[in-house]
């Protein structure tokens, strides 16, 4: 069946091994690709970002050659490294001319009633002006958040899809999307439509990756938080050309999870 999708309010989450190399350093000339997509699609859409790669730009400038297992040191890279990453992303949207605005989020900024109100009026206003939300987690500060429970910013953009009503949430990743296996097995084939996410499709979560947390177990989990609140749902690969044009103009890549009727 060809895809229709015919979103407003958009979420784009940008993994860590999207934005940085197999060392950890920020691929500037993805991070510009990847700006430039979205400058390009926002015209009168609402567009929220879900960044991570705040600990593996502090990495390299610490010189760290592995990702810290040490949760303060975690914590350290990223406050070193949440600079680093938003300069860059401040300098890309404004040569297109857009505004940004760095978030930075825990879980119980999602428990705490008044908080998350706060949060909500907060993103609607920003997207009323015309402005770009970037949100990553207050990894500095936080220890749940900087572990497996968000897996790599994953839950956090389902967490957000859900709650401000997306249309659709797409997350970036290094792989074409959801595959049968391991992408590298023989055999492994892409799964381009997802209807149902039943014991089958989550036996075909990976584990997690060298820099980033979630794997695609948690990019499974997450389409099905954000599915089960309405929001259509694509794991593509963030590396690619034109791969936001693509998805918006219902071309054949990725993998589409639908929202339950």
């Amino acid at each position: 069946m060809p895809r229709n999708i015919n979103a407003k309010r958009i979420i784009v989450k940008i993994g860590t091994n999207v934005i940085t190399n197999k060392e950890g350093t920020l691929d500037l000339g993805i991070m510009k690709m990847v700006v430039g997509q979205i400058a390009k699609i926002k015209n009168n859409k609402d567009i929220i970002i879900i960044t991570s790669g705040a600990i593996g730009a502090g990495m390299k400038e610490l010189n760290l050659k592995e990702k810290p297992s040490n949760v303060v040191m975690k914590q350290v890279c990223a406050a070193v490294g949440q600079n680093i990453l938003m300069t860059n992303y401040y300098a890309l949207f404004s040569r297109h001319k857009i505004k940004i605005a760095q978030i930075l989020l825990d879980y119980g900024d999602f428990t705490d009633k008044n908080t998350y109100h706060n949060l909500r009026n907060s993103i609607e206003k920003l997207l009323e002006l015309g402005a770009i939300p970037i949100i990553n987690e207050n990894d500095p500060v936080s220890i749940n958040e900087i572990g497996p429970s968000f897996g790599d910013n994953d839950m956090m953009s389902a967490l957000i899809a859900s709650r401000i009503k997306a249309d659709l949430l797409i997350i970036l990743t290094n792989v074409d999307g959801l595959f049968s296996k391991e992408p590298s097995q023989k055999g492994a084939v892409l799964v381009k439509d997802v209807r149902n996410i039943d014991k089958k499709i989550t036996a075909m979560g990976g584990n997690a990756t060298q820099l980033g947390s979630g794997g695609m177990k948690t990019k499974i989990e997450a389409a099905r938080m954000a599915t089960k609140a309405g929001t259509l749902v694509v794991i593509a690969n963030g590396r690619k050309n034109n791969v936001l044009n693509d998805i918006l103009t219902n071309r054949d890549v990725g993998t589409i999870f639908y929202p339950k009727k």
